[in-house]
């Protein structure tokens, strides 16, 4: 795969997971430093079957998580629109 997409994909997922410790309380002053550390998790993991079933896990996790929010009763934003 091209390192160009894989950065791409990467930088992606970082961005949602640190969204995610945010929401579970970490101030936004340490934002940065936990996107350094989540992109270690990512870098250094070893190519492989471990890698891409981490990242299949959190792609999946993701994008369940965000189409859950976006159908779940209740959803104010979804009232309005």
């Amino acid at each position: 795969m091209d390192l160009t997409y894989d950065i791409a994909t990467l930088a992606a997922i970082v961005a949602a997971l640190t969204g995610v410790a945010k929401g579970f309380g970490v101030p936004s002053k340490y934002a940065p430093l936990v996107a350094i550390l989540l992109s270690g998790v990512f870098v250094f993991i070893p190519d492989g079957a471990i890698r891409d079933n981490l990242l299949t896990t959190v792609i999946v996790g993701l994008t369940a998580a965000g189409a859950y929010s976006y159908v779940k009763p209740g959803n104010d934003e979804m009232k309005t629109k």
